[in-house]
């Protein structure tokens, strides 16, 4: 594995790491899991470079590069959905979505089609990852952990709600980047497409059957 492979993969490592800390007790965990899902995210921005620089763009680059980052954030927004840090339906809406373009993107790959991100979801991937960190370090200040001296706990509290909030903003653009994602995929769905996906899948199977014969 070279190394953009070792950081794509260092995200997946992560995703458990910073789970079991946020499920962990209550305090100062919370900010170590902040830090460990902070520096995660930002091998994000060096690993595809560092990948093209090097000219070691692979598929197993683009396959660790998309899913590591749905491993950690899943991981990560489950972990505090159970732990009572972040409402339960945002991690549900975030999930589904993902569970639905991946399932677009294959289904466009056996057409022969691919579906590229695009700015909305690179917005929403964005600003998932920085509610998550400030929701986790306002949670450590908020229950009194080292950060809690630097400012009041009535600070700490509007800090924490709004970085709800700002999770919920996330939400809201995983809904319009999903329906942009949706729409870029409806001509996979027209009729004649579909007859000409059928047509290339059944030529070579009766090329075989005449072989067999």
């Amino acid at each position: 594995m070279s190394s953009a492979h070792l950081l794509s993969f260092s995200r997946i490592a992560a995703g458990p790491v910073v789970a079991i800390l946020i499920l962990d007790h209550p305090g100062d965990v919370y900010l170590l899991a902040a830090l460990v899902f902070a520096v995660a995210s930002l091998t994000d921005a060096v690993d595809g470079k560092l990948a093209r620089h090097s000219q070691s763009v692979s598929p197993l680059g683009i396959f660790l590069d998309t899913t590591s980052d749905k491993v950690l954030v899943s991981l990560t927004l489950v972990a505090m959905a159970i732990a009572g840090l972040s409402p339960g339906w945002i991690p549900l809406l975030i999930l589904g979505r993902e569970f639905l373009i991946s399932g677009l993107r294959s289904f466009a790959a056996s057409c022969d089609l691919i579906i590229s991100a695009h700015v909305w979801g690179k917005g929403k991937a964005a600003v998932t990852m920085a509610a998550i960190v400030c929701l986790l370090v306002s949670a450590s200040g908020r229950l009194g952990g080292i950060l809690g001296p630097l400012a009041p706990h009535s600070v700490w509290s509007q800090f924490y709600t709004g970085s709800v909030w700002l999770l919920g903003l996330a939400g809201a653009l995983t809904v319009v980047s999903g329906a942009r994602y949706v729409v870029d995929a409806m001509p996979l769905f027209r009729p004649q497409r579909a007859t000409a996906k059928i047509q290339r899948e059944e030529r070579p199977r009766v090329a075989a059957c005449g072989d067999g014969r």
